[in-house]
């Protein structure tokens, strides 16, 4: 049937055609020197080059602009900027000037020297700019060698395969041309990741040494439900892939039929349904889908996406833009959750940043641009009541009293300038760190509400990067030491009478739904493209039902056992959706 290929599922959705490839052309470059009479040759030749890929930059960006948002057009604004900066347009040019290399030779020595730079720093979004850089040095090496790259096509379309992608390509392509995307590398929280969820692309990251199994034209399927691909698979995989293509459409249109009810259980428990968003593209798939709120704003990834550090009143604008879209619901902004090299004058070098100087830890010594997110936040509540600030990565009691000072500051800076605000903003935290699980009965009395960020919670728990292939195995949200963190968490919020959500990947899959339904969970917060599937699950579901459920796994002592026990139980209660996402063995 194939070759059968495992990665990391990105985006969810069966994609079956044709590939095409993107080879990093920048990998295999050998050193050419030219004569010194040639160098002016080799210079225009470059010029040329570069002011090709510009146009189609911009031809690129202004056919982008009439489908996206602003918010998403601003990457390819930054892409396009990108061809203007003095790596491209004189460092290049220099390197041939002095040291004899022919353009291409130039190119690839100026951009392993800023990979090297960019390594040093070990930074996500450093990864991300160099990522957006190597892919345009990809493009002008094409175009020096005489090639037209190709791209797929609303008439030809395609799935794209790649040993990585960038953020900026993804939304470079046509619309309805893409059938889906496979890389090598690449993790859930990329850029590009969060883009081709967004634009709802099926697509798996991560498959290892895909380029020694697949050539041009070859015939690919991408679950990106089960995170495989299948390298020209057979005629009766392929039907099998189609069939369950088919039964995907009809299950997900009948789940979105269920948007305008209400969030209730078989035994009239009411359930909140909510969605995480970066961008205004997922803003307007959960106004879409039926949200009852805003669960997580990630207010990181705009600035991520603007490449900078944004001012107060810039961020008021863009916070007043969510706050009018989901008036009178509410709006979970979640504070900078950011590593200390991004947007800060003196970027810090560390061995581990995942466990380092980020997040809170950076925003209450940087109390300034602290503030400046608080005051902003704080002023646009006067365009939605139910704002309410989210704070990321506490570890301690001390951290929450810091930060409830600072925002005393705030408040007293507001009144003092005159500046209209919604004076009682609830105040939640992430828990996403054990310590603030175990700590959960004491941190509930001091905030408002508790958001459980259960991708975090897990790695941390658990000492296994979820991004990480070769961890993987390790990365176990059902390892019973995590159930009882998430357990412990829940109660604690329940008894004080507090909301409490869980906005990580646990609380839109269809396994996990009914076992934190059983364990008190009332809020959910997923992906928006996930609120149909989720809310078809509950509305099938009772209270009893899944107490009953939790006190069965609460006994167990493996992961394994406990997934045995939730598959079970899906397939009894919902067959359909089981029989959607559980099918691997019919077709391997």
């Amino acid at each position: 049937m194939g070759y059968f290929l495992r990665g990391i599922p990105i985006s969810r959705g069966i994609a079956i055609g044709r590939v095409i490839l993107r080879h990093d052309l920048m990998k295999n470059i050998r050193y050419t020197r030219i004569e010194a009479e040639r160098v002016m040759e080799e210079v225009e030749a470059y010029q040329r080059a570069l002011e090709a890929i510009r146009q189609e930059t911009l031809l690129m960006r202004q056919q982008a602009q009439q489908r996206l948002s602003d918010k998403n057009t601003s990457v390819l604004d930054f892409h396009y900027n990108l061809i203007q900066e003095d790596f491209f347009q004189k460092d290049v040019v220099k390197r041939i000037q002095t040291d004899y290399y022919n353009a291409l030779s130039a190119l690839h020595y100026e951009l392993s020297q800023l990979k090297k730079r960019f390594e040093e720093l070990q930074s996500d979004y450093f990864q991300a700019r160099f990522l957006d850089i190597k892919e345009l040095a990809n493009r002008i090496a094409h175009n020096l060698q005489g090639g037209v790259l190709e791209r797929p096509s609303k008439d030809n379309p395609a799935i794209i395969v790649a040993e990585e992608i960038s953020s900026a390509e993804v939304l470079h392509l046509e619309q309805g041309a893409v059938l889906g995307i496979a890389t090598e590398t690449g993790s859930t929280t990329s850029h590009a990741a969060i883009i081709a969820e967004s634009l709802e692309i099926p697509a798996v990251f991560g498959i290892k040494d895909l380029f020694n199994f697949i050539k041009k034209d070859d015939i690919m399927i991408v679950d990106g439900y089960k995170g495989v691909v299948i390298i020209n698979p057979d005629e009766a995989t392929i039907n099998t892939y189609h069939e369950l293509q088919k039964n995907y459409k009809a299950q997900e249109e009948a789940n979105f039929n269920l948007i305008n009810l209400p969030s209730r259980t078989t035994d009239e428990v009411g359930i909140t349904l909510m969605a995480n968003v970066s961008n205004s593209m997922e803003l307007n798939i959960a106004m879409r889908h039926g949200a009852e709120g805003i669960g997580l704003l990630r207010s990181e990834m705009i600035f991520i996406q603007n490449q900078r550090m944004m001012n107060e009143n810039e961020q008021f604008d863009l916070y007043r833009e969510f706050l009018i879209l989901f008036a009178g619901k509410p709006v979970t902004i979640r504070t900078l959750d950011l590593g200390g090299d991004k947007f800060l004058a003196n970027p810090v070098q560390e061995a581990n940043p995942f466990l380092g100087w980020r997040s809170i830890r950076i925003f209450l010594k940087e109390k300034e641009l602290f503030k400046q997110q608080l005051r902003a936040i704080m002023r646009s509540s006067v365009f939605n009541d139910n704002v309410r600030i989210l704070i990321p990565m506490i570890s301690s009691l001390s951290e929450v009293r810091q930060v409830k000072e600072i925002i005393q500051e705030c408040i007293s800076d507001l009144k003092r300038e005159g500046r209209p605000f919604n004076y009682r903003i609830p105040l939640g935290i992430m828990i996403e760190i054990p310590s603030a699980a175990l700590m959960a009965s004491t941190l509930i009395k001091e905030v408002d509400f508790f958001s459980i960020g259960t991708n975090d919670l897990v790695q941390y728990t658990l000492a296994a990067d979820r991004g990480n292939p070769n961890v993987s195995e390790y990365y176990q949200p059902l390892n019973p030491g995590v159930l009882a963190l998430i357990r412990l968490t829940i109660r604690a919020a329940n008894a004080n009478k507090k909301p409490v959500s869980v906005c990580g990947e646990m609380a839109r899959d269809p396994l996990y739904v009914r076992l934190l339904l059983g364990m008190g969970l009332r809020i959910f917060s997923v992906n928006p493209a996930y609120l149909p599937l989720v809310k078809s699950i509950l509305l099938k579901s009772s209270v009893q039902q899944t107490k009953e459920l939790w006190n069965t796994v609460k006994k167990l002592t493996t992961h394994e056992e406990i997934q045995q026990v939730l598959r079970e139980d899906l397939k009894k209660h919902c067959p359909e959706i089981y029989d959607s996402y559980f099918y691997e063995d019919e077709v391997r």
